[in-house]
């Protein structure tokens, strides 16, 4: 199961479901009982959660067969599987937004991030110049460093103007497209530095405040601002899903696409996990493995049952 922001948010957990439930909305799990009126699934296979808030964090479930996308066990590591929202949050974001052509910039904020780490990959994979923008830190310098290996063209630090300081770089084009998932004063620099008519794609808060645009913003520059939600795109376009898994499964086997994770074993090592996962300064996704699930799933009827 994959660890993400909204799942140790604890406003978000306060407006959820009620009490008691299970955390998590990501992962990756194995079927391993079916019901009788199941007819896509089959012990063995790997699915993913389709809907949000399905309660990943746990080492069995019983799901209903529509709640979940099958996904071919070879496609590629289970570790990467349980970040394929990400890898497809980067890969709508640079495919659907902005027009982009080669040469062409793209600015983010949140760019340590797993989308982020993918979205850099994917630009330098494009040749689009990926401009990464993260927050100050101790070691700025060695993850500056780190984010240009992995195909970044600048790495600024998410405070004063970015705009100006892209200028001062002379970087000969502003960004043409800009990816926020922070919100708030850090999601108005990534609009200051855009070209005019250029828009904002808003596919997070990890901040928690929205973001506030000056007037001359949408007057002057003609600012668009969009957000995305992959689960939303999925719905409106279940038959290219396959297509972009296989797609992101062949970049990742071919070690193109690259992604830092910690796993922990969830029964021992949780919380270790949330601790690791609560550092204002990590750069690794956390990954919550599941070793051993016990026989409890004899019951279950008419739904698949996969480990989460």
């Amino acid at each position: 199961s994959a660890n993400t922001p909204a799942d140790i948010d604890a406003k978000t957990l306060a407006s959820r479901a009620k009490f008691p439930f299970v955390a998590g909305s990501d992962g990756v799990a194995t079927v391993v009982k079916v019901g009788a009126g199941v007819k896509s699934l089959n012990e063995g296979d790997w699915v993913l959660p389709y809907k949000a808030e399905m309660g990943t964090w746990r080492s069995l479930a019983v799901w209903k067969e529509k709640d979940l996308i099958k996904l071919p066990s070879d496609i590629l590591p289970m570790e990467y599987a349980a970040m394929m929202r990400e890898m497809c949050v980067a890969y709508r974001l640079l495919e659907d937004f902005g027009s982009l052509k080669p040469g062409d910039a793209v600015v983010l904020n949140a760019a340590t991030s797993t989308v982020g780490q993918c979205v850099v990959q994917l630009c330098a994979m494009l040749k689009l110049r990926a401009v990464a923008v993260v927050r100050s830190r101790k070691d700025f310098d060695k993850t500056a460093a780190w984010l240009k290996s992995l195909g970044a063209s600048e790495v600024l630090k998410d405070e004063g103007s970015i705009a100006t300081e892209l200028t001062s770089r002379n970087l000969f084009a502003k960004p043409r497209l800009a990816l926020d998932a922070v919100g708030g004063a850090s999601a108005v620099r990534l609009a200051e530095s855009l070209q005019p008519g250029c828009p904002l794609i808003v596919y997070g808060n990890m901040s928690g405040r929205a973001a506030t645009f000056p007037w001359h913003a949408w007057t002057q520059s003609a600012l668009i601002v969009r957000g995305f939600s992959l689960r939303q795109w999925m719905t409106e376009n279940k038959k290219k899903v396959p297509k972009m898994m296989e797609t992101l499964g062949k970049l990742a086997r071919a070690d193109k696409l690259a992604i830092q994770y910690t796993d922990y074993e969830l029964s021992s090592e949780f919380e270790e996990a949330l601790e690791h996962a609560r550092e204002d300064d990590r750069c690794t996704k956390v990954l919550l493995r599941v070793n051993d699930i016990g026989t409890t799933y004899d019951s279950a009827e008419n739904a698949a049952s996969p480990t989460a």
